[in-house]
């Protein structure tokens, strides 16, 4: 197992972190990532349920046949252009794969295209278009990895991938969300900036989405919503088929029997240093022969920035194990 170490003055984990889709990273990583995005094609796949999701394909262009597709999921209030994302599906491309970035619904600019809200729970439609993905562009070797939510996502669409027929041969997923009601505890009691991040990302998606679904109905009780948890509460009551918050957190948690269908080979690679998700909930996946954990002393949460070039050691530990 490789070992991340970063360079000096880059150990801290906030910082890390941060880094990892903000601030000066943004002018290398989109540079390092320019064949990727001249690449792409934009797709919009209809699941058999008639949700719209939208995702970009960049098909490999050198004379050597590919080696396969690899599906790439971002995580929560990310997309598809997420710096982390278009760093490892460019490492992907060098790799020799076909590389296709799908957003959630209500990610990116995909408001518009489902009347409904996201929610973490919605892995039907997820994994019906990572299904699809695999059989409409897929090649000999099928990979689907996904970062923090989009971990989580990953990890759940390959437990099931082998009875639901999905075409996908390997996963990998870093620093995916296990446990949902203790990143969210983290997220609203540690690190200020954390919560702020999210609470202002999240309002912004869901004023562009009463935009186009004013029907929708909740723009001045938003107004008024300060914190995650007044969020969540809100929202899961009134806009979910769950009873409560709790009940929605543990419909996509993925400790105790979460993973006890998988049955293809599937890494974790994350940090123990992660501000927003603690290893201790490792040990409480279940134990498989196709489940590797990878885990890292530093990093951060989805960062493993190595260098003052801003690089991720993560992204290059993805393409080694696709090789």
């Amino acid at each position: 197992m490789t070992k991340f170490k970063p360079a000096l003055g880059l150990s801290n984990n906030h910082l890390q972190s941060m880094l990892s889709s903000s601030g000066p990273r943004k002018y290398f990583e989109k540079r390092r990532a320019n064949q990727l995005l001249c690449l792409a094609k934009q797709h919009i796949i209809t699941t058999p349920q008639g949700v719209r999701l939208e995702g970009f394909l960049s098909k490999n262009n050198t004379t050597t046949p590919s080696k396969g597709l690899a599906v790439i999921l971002h995580g929560w209030e990310g997309c598809a252009d997420s710096l982390y994302v278009l760093s490892s599906g460019q490492k992907l491309l060098d790799a020799g794969y076909d590389v296709f970035r799908l957003n959630f619904r209500d990610h990116g600019e995909t408001h518009h295209l489902n009347a409904e809200l996201f929610n973490s729970s919605r892995l039907e439609e997820v994994a019906e278009a990572v299904k699809y993905i695999c059989h409409q562009f897929g090649g000999k070797h099928n990979v689907l990895c996904g970062y923090s939510l989009g971990g989580n996502f990953c990890l759940r669409v390959a437990n099931i991938a082998k009875s639901a027929g999905i075409e996908l041969h390997q996963a990998i997923a870093i620093c995916p969300v296990l446990h949902p009601p203790t990143t969210m505890a983290e997220l609203s009691a540690g690190f200020p900036l954390y919560e702020q991040y999210f609470v202002a990302k999240w309002k912004r998606s869901l004023v562009k989405k009463l935009r186009y679904y004013p029907q929708l109905g909740y723009g001045n009780a938003l107004k008024k919503l300060k914190t995650l948890d007044e969020m969540n509460f809100f929202f899961v009551d009134r806009y979910t088929n769950f009873s409560s918050r709790d009940a929605y957190f543990e419909a996509y948690s993925i400790i105790d029997a979460g993973l006890s269908q998988l049955a293809i080979p599937t890494t974790i690679i994350t940090s123990e240093d992660d501000p927003m998700i603690p290893p201790g909930h490792l040990a409480k996946l279940h134990q498989s022969q196709w489940l590797n954990i990878d885990l890292q002393a530093k990093g951060g949460h989805c960062a493993f920035i190595k260098n003052w070039k801003f690089e991720s050691w993560a992204s290059e530990r993805i393409a080694q194990l696709v090789e």
